[in-house]
């Protein structure tokens, strides 16, 4: 006898797809416990290659594109779901980051980048929650959400504020939606990584500028953790094995915010000495 995760007959829409990352280990894992997945992102070719993936394993898999930064779009994306698939029963808003020129002291940061960040790292997330949560009340169907906060929305984010900010309401917003929408039977929970594997990562590092670099204490070494071990908590709590668990924040960081919250830095002294 096994206890084991049962998502037959729903379907979830999982936001922020990349195959290598967690969208893409979220789709997996959901599909192989018999979910209908719904891969959304701005870019069609990494829903189909996550899509090929999930039918691979034997699953269903349709795709969506949307320009979450685009608040017009953000408010179309749940009413194109329902027409286009019909009902769901879970949403993993997943998408979100920084970029590495972002990565600088608040002081020099423009406008520009605060307002995108928390755009792509929160605003987004009101509207699709919003929009699921209503329709569920509307047809009376229980739903589960699960939203990505940050460790660096534990203390601090050094370098990088705005995703910390963004990340903090997050957790926030999440513990809101538990709250109001317990009654009927809406589920909401966030999931915060710390340092996670992933392409996008990598490719987020090779752009960060030279003192953003720099600015790193050395000794601060980095703890890493698996997407499909973000997956994996991610696909619990949108399970009914999580029935009793809502407004709560997982941290899946691999212990990495017992040591540092994702943000030391030299002082500016020391930067200054670099050049």
């Amino acid at each position: 006898m096994a206890l084991e995760l049962d998502f037959t007959g729903k379907t979830i829409l999982v936001c922020g797809i990349h195959k290598g990352g967690m969208g893409g280990a979220t789709c997996r894992q959901v599909a192989k416990a018999g979910a209908t997945v719904i891969a959304l992102d701005n870019q069609q070719a990494y829903c189909d290659d996550i899509a090929e993936e999930v039918r691979a394993l034997g699953g269903t898999c349709h795709t969506i594109t949307a320009n979450l930064m685009d608040v017009a779009e953000c408010e179309k994306v749940i009413p194109r779901v329902l027409e286009q698939f019909g009902p769901i029963d879970g949403i993993a808003n997943i998408a979100g980051g920084t970029t590495g020129e972002e990565w600088m002291p608040l002081e020099e940061l423009p406008g520009e980048h605060f307002w995108k960040t928390l755009q792509l790292n929160f605003a987004y997330v009101f509207f699709l929650c919003r929009d699921i949560a209503a329709e569920w009340i509307r047809t009376e169907r229980k739903g589960a959400i699960v939203n990505i906060g940050s460790v660096s929305a534990k203390d601090a984010a050094p370098w990088h504020g705005p995703y910390g900010a963004g990340k903090s309401g997050i957790i926030a917003l999440t513990r809101t939606m538990a709250n109001e929408w317990h009654e009927f039977g809406i589920r909401a929970n966030s999931v915060s990584p710390g340092a996670v594997t992933s392409e996008r990562v990598a490719a987020k590092a090779k752009t960060m500028s030279p003192r953003a670099i720099a600015s790193r204490d050395p000794n601060d070494s980095l703890i890493f953790t698996e997407p499909v071990q973000l997956a994996n908590a991610i696909s619990f709590l949108l399970s009914d094995l999580a029935s009793g668990i809502s407004g709560q924040n997982l941290t899946v960081d691999s212990s990495l915010s017992t040591k540092f919250c994702a943000g030391a830095r030299r002082s500016r002294k020391e930067l200054e000495d670099l050049g």
